[in-house]
């Protein structure tokens, strides 16, 4: 849970700032935006989304780790991923979501089909936010997937999804102040590095080739 609150934190203020001022921007087009509730209906929708991709892939997860002899392979393939997430963080490999190009514009055009005037379709819009292909989105994914089970997913995710609302709701003032939004960038990464470490060591440790490691009654790795 502090990985997934500490990435949506820190992610927000460099990376939301930067991929979701777009989204802002063409939700704000909408007319029901101009009511300030449909933007927290918007939020909660996102922050569903997040939930139940946090409860499936929870679930993938726990599924994963019931194979003993897979435990090892999977934590230092988690590893891998995660070093390269934080990697992308400060832009020396290129954001998963460049990957998806193809998503992203049709993503777009079905925000700009939306044309009532309801306030739940302000909800429903935030449903469809959470699908917005994003790097970020997908680093949180993968605490979920680590902890083996449906339910610590959905609420890994749901934190992850309230810490990134101070950031959204400031993303014109935030958009223009490069200093923070580097230094948010390179610790969240850091933080994401040392989720990679702790998986690449539990995953030596299972092959053998180094000890577990204990704090107190908490297994590190």
């Amino acid at each position: 849970m502090t990985a997934s609150f500490l990435l949506g934190i820190l992610g927000s203020l460099g990376h939301c700032v930067g991929m979701c001022s777009a989204v802002i921007i063409l939700f704000d087009r909408q007319p029901i935006f101009q009511n300030k509730f449909a933007w927290v209906l918007a939020h909660v929708g996102r922050i569903t989304t997040y939930s139940i991709l946090g409860f499936i892939f929870g679930a993938f997860g726990q599924t994963l780790w019931a194979f003993d002899g897979f435990q090892s392979a999977l934590s230092i393939l988690f590893a891998i991923i995660a070093f390269y997430m934080a990697s992308a963080f400060i832009g020396l490999t290129p954001s998963p979501e460049s990957l998806f190009p193809g998503l992203v514009q049709r993503w777009g055009s079905a925000i700009r089909g939306f044309k009532s005037a309801s306030l739940w379709t302000s909800y429903l819009l935030g449903l469809l936010w959470g699908l917005l292909p994003c790097g970020l989105v997908l680093t949180a994914l993968l605490t979920a997937v680590t902890s083996t089970n449906a339910f610590q997913g959905m609420l890994n995710m749901s934190i992850f999804g309230i810490a990134t609302i101070p950031s959204l709701f400031a993303v014109k003032w935030l958009a223009s102040k490069s200093l923070p939004r580097f230094w948010s960038r390179s610790l969240a990464s850091i933080v994401m590095m040392f989720f990679g470490f702790q998986f690449a060591m539990r995953g030596f440790a299972s092959l053998g080739l180094i000890e577990h490691f204990m704090l107190g009654s908490v297994m590190l790795w």
